[in-house]
């Protein structure tokens, strides 16, 4: 069976997963001078991705260790990325449902038609004061985002769509250019409530900074809900890396508390039953050697994974140096892997 999304530019191939890396759009090292120059390195340097996040009034998060409240506008950014770049996919992870969905339809469609095709689309619900700025209840936040993802997908593929919702509408509207190629609608979240909306509602799934076995807890329910036919969904995770080749240099950074305390209450607990050491966390955050990182990339290639994105947040401040780290030792690797086992 040919699947809609099976020739997309993120789906895992015979010889296993593609790479990303998420951009420094935000805090302290959005910097307009460094930032095409290094988007032109993630090209150059052999990554297949480039991921971009929303937020419309951020405030970094416990886990960020900084107060640089700098946001660059994902549409905006990612189109920046895609003139300056000849191969990389952009994607944004997530998208919020603080914008008009007619316009959000277009303005992939746009990015799609201009790119030929090298864009993938991630939603997340969102929470507090950001929804409340952008016109919605945050009561109404998944709502929101079920119907966001109706429209556009609709607006994607359909003439004259009419859609009533409980928080939005539309009226009898068809977008042209629709993208080049299927545009496959990821949703983002941990917990049990976002699985039934990924199996239900979407074309995949964005496993954010989530442990192994919240991961694995949420692959087998999704499983269930689509009764066996899990296969169907593009799997993309984003766990943080933090990489040096001092391993107990790299373990050193990690604080544990931090990266568990906005999340871990959508977390299945780890046979320890608390989240207190880096081993709790494996999948959330993989720290250490490049060794440690091939390990924990490979992962998530087992679980049949397409897409692994290299979150290096906590080290943007050596952006230059972390990525030419991982292309140089921990892609090889595990490309070598890939192969090997997939033969």
């Amino acid at each position: 069976m040919v699947r809609p999304f099976d020739s997309h530019p993120l789906r895992r191939s015979a010889s296993g997963m593609t790479f990303g890396v998420l951009l420094p759009h935000f805090g302290e090292h959005a910097s307009p001078g460094d930032f095409l120059d290094r988007v032109r390195l993630i090209e150059r340097l052999g990554f297949d991705a480039v991921w971009a996040r929303d937020h419309l009034l951020w405030r970094p998060h416990s886990h960020e260790e900084h107060s640089d409240i700098t946001f660059l506008e994902p549409f905006t950014t990612l189109a920046s990325v895609l003139a300056a770049t000849e191969r990389l996919v952009v994607g944004t992870g997530i998208m919020l449902p603080v914008r008009n969905p007619i316009r959000m339809a277009q303005q992939y469609a746009t990015m799609s038609y201009l790119s030929g095709g090298r864009v993938i689309a991630g939603f997340g619900a969102g929470h507090g004061a950001e929804l409340v700025a952008g016109g919605i209840d945050p009561a109404m936040s998944h709502q929101a985002v079920i119907e966001m993802m109706a429209i556009v997908a609709r607006l994607w593929t359909e003439d004259h769509v009419t859609f009533d919702g409980e928080v939005f509408s539309v009226d009898d509207a068809t977008l042209e250019p629709k993208p080049v190629i299927p545009l496959p609608i990821l949703y983002g979240g941990p917990s049990r409530r976002a699985a039934r909306l990924v199996a239900q509602k979407a074309d995949g799934w964005l496993a954010g900074t989530v442990p192994l076995t919240t991961v694995d807890a949420r692959l087998k329910y999704m499983n269930e809900l689509l009764e066996g036919d899990i296969g169907r969904l593009v799997l993309c995770a984003t766990p943080r890396t933090m990489i040096d080749p001092d391993r107990d240099l790299a373990r050193s950074w990690a604080n544990v508390d931090r990266m568990s305390k906005d999340a871990k209450r959508y977390w299945v607990k780890p046979p320890s039953g608390s989240f207190s050491t880096i081993e709790d966390i494996r999948g959330a955050l993989f720290v250490g050697n490049e060794h440690d990182i091939v390990e924990g990339v490979l992962e998530y290639d087992r679980r049949g994974f397409d897409h692994f994105t290299f979150d290096v947040r906590n080290q943007f401040g050596r952006f230059e140096e972390t990525l030419e780290l991982i292309a140089a030792e921990v892609l090889p690797a595990v490309r070598r892997s890939m192969v090997t086992e997939s033969e």
